[in-house]
């Protein structure tokens, strides 16, 4: 596909789903917002842009468990 064609397409559908969504949140038309957002998710990530993908985020450090997998406070989680 032309390069400028399938960036034309991607604004579009982009514009096209931010307005519906804002017309939805602003009570001026009904739209289906699970199929506007997902339109609007699809151009996005055909854009190239990926939020939940981070490089430089730490990475999540582990529960408090012991080898075997249970709560070193006790099998009650501490409480007697």
């Amino acid at each position: 596909m032309n390069p400028k064609l399938q960036q034309f397409v991607i604004i579009s559908a982009t514009v096209w789903s931010m307005t519906m969504l804002t017309l939805g949140y602003l009570g001026f038309a009904k739209p289906d917002s699970a199929f506007v957002a997902s339109v609007l998710g699809g151009a996005i990530s055909a854009a190239g842009l990926s939020v939940g993908d981070r490089k430089d985020q730490p990475a999540k450090k582990p529960e408090d468990k012991d080898p075997k997998g249970q709560d070193p406070r006790g099998q009650d989680g501490g409480e007697n």
